[in-house]
């Protein structure tokens, strides 16, 4: 399973009913995708920008970044955050449906606008609760927070998109915080780019 599978793990809520605005969990999915390949070293870090190397990866998600980035060498990371989000969620989430994680369907609103919907089945409920829980443990552990293991890096990212309120309450988030900003800050140069790509979603939405 994909980091970008687990960053959708946590994002449902604790019921697994219910998958957040999809504009808005964008940028930790496309973070995610993005610092899984740069930490298997599909991609590599100049200077600021991204650059691929290596063969493609077999995920279909995964699989579409690299190509993007190879085809488009130099462009900053932020760049890569911002684009094909909806995209790459919708590649994910048939990722996991054909790993049994969860049921998609489609209904219309008013019979005009589609409305896709997202379910977790038991495996992926099950999943869900693993993540949840293996965030949490990270996240209140000791230690200077690398972002070389893999929840290490989730919970980074997390924190860096404002994902984590399924797993841990405004009030441990805010006791956590330094230990939580140690976690974002081993997941750079990915983690800076999501909160960015956050902070102007939020921005353009009170503008």
């Amino acid at each position: 399973m994909t980091l970008a599978a687990d960053m959708i793990l946590l994002a449902f809520d604790e019921e697994g009913g219910r998958l957040p605005v999809r504009q808005s969990l964008a940028p930790a999915v496309r973070g995610a995708l993005l610092a899984e390949l740069l930490a298997g070293g599909g991609l590599v870090d100049e200077d600021g920008t991204a650059r691929a190397a290596g063969d493609a990866p077999q995920d279909a998600a995964l699989r579409h970044v690299w190509q993007r980035v190879t085809a488009e060498p130099g462009r900053k990371w932020l760049h890569w955050v911002r684009k094909d989000g909806r995209e790459s969620i919708h590649e994910v989430l048939r990722g996991m449906a054909k790993d049994g994680l969860l049921e998609q369907s489609t209904s219309r609103v008013l019979g005009v606008f589609p409305l896709n919907r997202a379910e977790l089945t038991p495996a992926g409920l099950a999943a869900a609760a693993e993540v949840r829980a293996a965030v949490v443990a990270t996240a209140e552990a000791d230690g200077p927070g690398a972002g070389g293991d893999r929840f290490a890096l989730l919970a980074g990212l997390a924190h860096a998109g404002g994902r984590l309120g399924t797993a841990l309450s405004s009030d441990r988030r805010r006791a956590l915080k330094p230990r939580l900003t140690a976690l974002s800050d081993g997941a750079d140069p990915v983690s800076g780019a999501v909160r960015r790509a956050v902070q102007d979603l939020q921005g353009a939405a009170v503008s």
